[in-house]
């Protein structure tokens, strides 16, 4: 038995981190990554004297890091992480949502972008609420049928929980602070009554 002071330690390093994991917020590490951003351009069809002409646009994309679920039904615009796109997102053509271990969360394909009924609302498929870091990944469809793809980390709050980091508020970009020119405004309401 010459293990046993061993054994006793390496139990004890155990249970310490496991205590420290109960103890560890589900918020920990939200916002802190950037919302995704893109500009490109797109050729779309344009209305000039009476024809259709070709004119190059320029798309600008904006994905939020943070979806605040208001379980109340209060906060019906920040339920679900949108692409806002100027309108030249023409079709999403997957959307795949996932928790930090890369369980699934939501899936949907081939739907209008910006659908409240067709977009992920926070739900695990069991019925429960996510909090937390999630994983994203959306294949969009332009007005010239060319087609990107966005992935990224963003953070589904449940307004009013106790234990998020406020102090990581000013990184928190929300859907409703899109400039509406592909930038963000953080001047722009916010559901900080949830906070």
């Amino acid at each position: 038995m010459r293990n046993t002071p061993f054994f006793a330690a390496s139990l004890l390093l155990f249970l310490l981190v496991s205590c420290k994991d109960k103890n560890k917020s589900v918020y920990e590490g939200c916002c802190g990554t950037q919302p995704t951003l893109d500009s490109f351009f797109v050729t779309a069809p344009f209305w000039d004297h009476g024809q259709w002409i070709d004119s190059i646009i320029e798309a600008k994309v904006y994905i939020p890091n943070i979806i605040v679920i208001d379980t109340t039904g209060g906060n019906q615009d920040n339920e679900m992480l949108t692409l806002s796109d100027g309108n030249y997102v023409t079709w999403i053509l997957s959307s795949v949502y996932s928790d930090e271990n890369g369980q699934t969360l939501f899936m949907r394909d081939s739907f209008l972008p910006n659908t409240p009924a067709e977009g992920w609302g926070g739900l695990k498929p069991d019925g429960t609420y996510y909090q937390g870091v999630f994983n994203y990944e959306l294949v969009a469809e332009f007005i010239d049928g060319q087609t990107r793809t966005y992935r990224g980390k963003a953070c589904a709050y449940i307004c009013h929980s106790d234990d998020f980091p406020t102090q990581k508020l000013p990184d928190c970009f929300f859907q409703t602070q899109h400039d509406g020119n592909g930038g963000i405004d953080q001047n722009l309401d916010t559901p900080v009554n949830c906070f």
